[in-house]
This record gives structure tokens, sequence and C-alpha cells, in this order.
């Protein structure tokens, strides 16, 4: 069987290309969260909060792309869902000032799926494949000579004969949680690796306020963008959401624009309390019920099982709900007639599954506390 070598070039240099963006995206809502908050994130590293280590060796690696007009290096993003992994890679396009094709790896359930991404690309793009260790294992075996040397097989069922296709270079970005689940081969090809760390609270709480100022043109009050950023679950998508909600709160309860001084606490909880979102720790119905479920079956659980149990996707449960309730979360509570501040997980994982701690259970009880004056009002949080 012999091949039939095609190639592809754009002749363009950073200086004279004209810069869009591109996205790869099947699934509608995925695209509406997309556009929802957009505006909030970071369009380049001098508007990202943290992550500095991380940022500094990106400036290096553009830096020299722009002098010698070769590719970057292809990069991995390691870090739990809401660390910025996303938006650190649009970052990296936008410096660059080249195209941005993002796709989510769950949709990629072909080899032609992805050619499709290829053949579209041009000199130095940035391909972005969100949590990539989903990728089918033969799909992962096919990138290895596609991020070598720009080449790659396609079937061309019309000749009956496989093409040798010639890409253009490009740097491929690859974000996941779970390392565990690619090649070792295929993690090899990533020259560059880096572990992105979880937000603290005066990180989120700059990110709230730099928001506030750049799309709300208000200055979100220190008090305010902390207390926020202390129920984010150490997150930046959550941080803007909540941003996003209690403005929202704020412009309908105002016929004028809204002002900084209308940036209340009543305002905040009441926004608090229409969202489902508990004052003590940020946690909303979904991680309630995770922890309820596991408080009343007092036995250990699988994913699987506990997706099940709370009507939620798997994925959901292991890249979203879990990761902050597996951190440690600070807690106040009485026990005892005393005061206790615990700095714990709420879940642990064991060999048999996920078990519930004692500070998922003081929680709870807070909660229940909280249900006694109006919050949580269609919710269960009877243990026993």
């Amino acid at each position: 069987m012999g091949y039939n070598v095609e190639q592809q070039t754009v002749n363009r240099t950073p200086s004279t290309r004209k810069k869009t963006v591109k996205k790869v995206e099947t699934m509608p809502e995925t695209q509406e969260r997309e556009v929802n908050h957009m505006d909030f994130r970071p369009k380049n590293f001098d508007q990202i909060v943290g992550q500095e280590e991380v940022k500094e060796n990106l400036k290096l690696k553009i830096a020299a792309y722009k002098k010698t007009n070769k590719s970057v290096v292809h990069m991995l993003f390691l870090g739990f869902s809401g660390v910025g992994k996303t938006t650190m890679a649009n970052a990296v396009a936008n410096e660059m000032g080249v195209n941005f094709h993002q796709v989510m790896a769950t949709r990629i359930k072909s080899w032609a799926d992805f050619y499709n991404i290829l053949k579209d690309i041009e000199e130095n793009d940035i391909i972005f494949i969100d949590e990539i260790h989903a990728l089918d294992r033969k799909i992962q075996e096919q990138l290895y000579g596609v991020m070598e040397d720009f080449t790659c097989t396609i079937e061309d069922k019309n000749l009956n004969r496989v093409r040798l296709v010639k890409i253009n270079r490009f740097t491929m970005i690859g974000a996941t949680t779970h390392t565990g689940k690619l090649n070792d081969a295929l993690i090899n090809r990533f020259q560059y690796k880096c572990q992105l760390l979880p937000y603290t609270h005066l990180e989120l709480s700059k990110m709230v306020q730099t928001a506030g100022e750049r799309i709300y043109n208000v200055d979100v009050p220190e008090e305010i963008a902390l207390r926020l950023a202390q129920l984010s679950r150490k997150t930046a998508r959550v941080a803007y959401n909540l941003l996003r909600t209690f403005m929202d709160t704020a412009e309908a309860s105002t016929p004028g624009r809204v002002r900084s001084d209308m940036l209340t606490k009543d305002l905040m909880y009441k926004t608090l309390k229409l969202e489902q979102i508990d004052p003590i720790v940020g946690l909303d119905y979904a991680s309630r019920k995770y922890l309820i479920t596991l408080l009343r079956e007092e036995k250990a659980l699988g994913s699987r099982s506990i997706a099940s149990m709370i009507n939620e996707q798997e994925s959901t449960v292991l890249n979203t709900i879990e990761p902050f309730l597996l951190s440690d979360i600070k807690l106040e509570f009485q026990k005892q007639g005393q005061i206790v501040e615990s700095v714990k997980p709420f879940i642990k994982i064991t060999p048999k599954g996920r078990i519930s701690t004692e500070s998922a259970y003081h929680y709870i009880k807070l909660c229940q506390n909280l249900q006694a004056q109006g919050w949580f009002p269609n919710e269960s949080l009877t243990i026993k």
C-alpha cells in the first residue's frame, strides 16, 4: 500500500497574521456556558491572577517564538477543574497572536473527528484539548506522529489507499485532571508540563474586584469581594458566577446605575439564598446532596453509585463536586458547648470507596440550623 503525501502550508508571520478565534464545540450547553462567562475570562497574562511561575515560563517560550517564528513546544496543563487551565491556554494564543482551536476530548470519537480540526489549522496555531485523558487509547497513539513530525495518515475510501498528510506546525495544549489515564508515551511528547495551583482567597478576591471594574464598571467593596472569594470553592469559575448573580440581583434592585455602596452583605446573602448556596463554605445543592447521601448510607460508596443516587453524571461528581470536598475546608461549629475550628476535608477516598468525615456531619448540622431560618426550603437535610 503506497502513500500519497499532501502538504498544507500557510506562509504568515506573527506580525502579519490576522488573528481570529476558532473554537470546536459540539454541545450547545457547553457553548452557552462559554458565552456566559467569556467576558469574565482574562485575555492575557497581565489579567491572570496567580500562577506566577507558570506565566513566567510561558512568557519566555512566547518571546522565543516571536523572535524565531518557531512554534511553541507542546504543553500539558495539570490541575483540578476550575484552576484556570482553559484560561491559561487561551491567554497563550492571545499573547502569540494565533488562532485558538478548542475541543473537549469527549467529543472526539474517531481519528476523523480530530483530523477535521487538524486540516483547518494555520502555521503555529494552538490546539487545546480539554480533559485530554478522555481520548480513546487508539487516538492517543495516533497523536504521536502528529505531535512529533506534524504528519498523519488518513484513509481515502474513494481511492482505497492511505494518504500521508503533512500538517502545518502547531502547538498542542492538553488539559487534564487525571494524568494517570494518559499513555506514558503521549505524556512524554509534551515537552512542558505544569501544575496549576488552587487559588487562594486573596487571589480570588482580586479576581472579583478586577472583574467588577472590567465588566460592570463598579468597585466591589473589599469585604464583599473577600466573602465571595471565601465561598467560591477555590475556583475562579465559581467566583465569577457568584459575582455575576450578585450583580444581577443588584441591577434588579435599583432603577439606576449600580453603585459600590449598594453592594452590601444583606444583598449578597439574598443572592446566596436564591441560588441555594450556603453562606458557610459555599456549597451548592448538588454538593449537599452528595454529603447527605454518604451520611445516610453510613458506608463507603463508589463514585458511580453516588452519581446514580444523586442523579448526576459521574464526570460531574469526579471533576466538579469532589475536588473541593477532598480539600482542607475551614469550618467553625459548636461541640460540647465550645466553638471548634476545623480545617479538614468533608470526604475521604478509601480502598472501599468514599466516606464522609466528622466535618461533613457538622456542616450538615449547620445547614439544618440555616434551614430553620428559611434557607434551603425544598431540601431534605435529615440524616437519619
